[in-house]
């Protein structure tokens, strides 16, 4: 029973553009969970509705000088299961608000300035009523320099977050620091690339990282390639210290991810066939986790993802195929269990078709087994599925498209998390208008 509408419009003055888009929906949906969500099983229909709206405003105020202002608002309500017998529902306002600077020093360099504002608040009715309000300033300073026969980039950000809620936070506000530089250039055949970046954060202290990248152009059609970067991602307020609902709350004792991860890759780009082998291989420390009792979240001590992606891409007249198929292994190094919700074996295909004003395709999207809340304990599992999906377009007219997409074409079922239901056989049709 979904149903929904977009449209934007956009104007120009002089020296000044001017951007407006609003947009509605609205559905009926399906039940979010079912028998095998222990906590919060309600059969009820769990809809949605949203509206959004919107702005960009730019203006030139000199040759290679602009400032913008953009903003957003939207309105959601999602309805949820909390248990049967309560009418659960989340009430979101999101908003945000963003003024640019973008300047031509010279030639050879270009500036950015932003300063940012946004905000999250949810308000929860039924089993568990409560409100978070999440806001965020930012503001960001970057440098885009061409020299030494290559692109620089530098800059420095400074961001706040604050949460208040209903449930008492041992702490509510933090502030992080940081400043990033980085390098690419083509010598020839040669491509190189670095990149080094330190956050200081109120919380947890600073952290540095950084990346370096080599590629080399075998002929003109294939390059091979090594990198190597690490990385590192702190608990959000909700990991830490959500209050105890259904059994499950945050764990304040977290410590940020530190990962460190190495690709090796092999591309060929021609005119009618394109592709690629990447070899991966990821060990994140403290990876942030579902604990297996559901009751929780935790660091699992080390985390290792190894595997590899396959692609190809093919277009020749009036048909056009394309796949990609991933195989891994991502498991806790240290007792050798899965990680939970990831599946060994994943991917996707398609073929498609255009003929005049007329186009058509058909998808296929496939996953392994994966494991719930428990890696490797057997009634946690979730078996593997293989979805496929047919998409049709027409253009009527040059500014008019009607389009229609079944997804789920055999009616397939399966989980994505245990215990929560997904779309059966569904069919979209829209009608478009553009005047671009």
């Amino acid at each position: 029973g979904l149903r929904e509408a977009s449209a934007g419009l956009a104007r120009r003055f002089g020296a000044t553009r001017l951007s407006l888009q609003a947009g509605w929906r609205e559905s009926n949906a399906f039940s979010a969970t079912n028998e095998k969500s222990t906590f919060s099983f309600d059969p009820d229909d769990d809809g949605y509705q949203n509206a959004n709206l919107g702005l960009t405003l730019d203006h030139d105020w000199a040759e290679g000088h602009t400032v913008t202002l953009r903003g957003l608002t939207s309105r959601g309500r999602t309805e949820f299961d909390a248990g049967a017998g309560t009418a659960d529902v989340n009430r979101q306002r999101l908003t945000s608000l963003a003024l640019e600077s973008r300047d031509r020093i010279d030639a050879n360099w270009r500036s950015l300035l932003r300063l940012a504002r946004g905000a999250d608040h949810i308000r929860t009715d039924g089993a568990f009523p409560g409100y978070f309000d999440t806001d965020q300033d930012e503001a960001t300073w970057q440098n885009d320099v061409a020299a030494l026969g290559g692109q620089w980039v530098a800059g420095l950000e400074a961001r706040r977050e604050k949460v208040r809620s209903d449930t008492a936070f041992s702490k509510t506000r933090r502030r992080f620091l940081s400043a990033f530089g980085g390098y690419s250039a083509r010598f020839g055949d040669h491509l190189v690339e670095a990149s080094a970046r330190h956050d200081d954060d109120s919380q947890f202290g600073g952290h540095a990282t950084g990346k370096l990248g080599y590629g080399f152009k075998l002929t003109p059609q294939w390059r091979a390639s090594a990198s190597f970067g690490t990385a590192f991602k702190v608990p959000s307020f909700n990991d830490l210290y959500y209050p105890l609902s259904f059994g499950f709350s945050g764990n304040p004792d977290l410590k940020p991810e530190r990962a460190r991860s190495t690709e090796l890759a092999l591309r060929h780009d021609g005119e009618a066939l394109q592709g690629g082998l990447v070899l991966f291989q990821s060990r994140v420390r403290d990876l942030i986790a579902v604990d297996p009792t559901f009751t929780t979240v935790n660091n699992v001590n080390t985390a290792r993802i190894r595997g590899a992606t396959l692609d190809a891409a093919w277009r020749e007249g009036i048909w056009t195929a394309r796949g990609e198929i991933t195989r891994q292994d991502a498991e806790d190094a240290d007792t050798g269990t899965r990680l939970v919700r990831r599946a060994r074996v994943f991917g996707s295909a398609s073929v498609g078709v255009a003929l005049g004003d007329w186009r058509a395709g058909v998808e296929w999207v496939g996953s392994g087994a994966r494991y719930g809340a428990a890696s490797n304990v057997e009634t946690s599992r979730m078996g593997g599925y293989g979805l496929v999906n047919l998409t049709s377009a027409w253009s009527v007219t040059p500014r008019w498209t009607l389009a229609a997409r079944l997804n789920n074409a055999a009616d397939k079922r399966y989980e994505l998390v245990q215990g929560y239901n997904t779309p059966a056989r569904n069919l979209f049709v829209s009608l478009a208008y553009s005047d671009l």
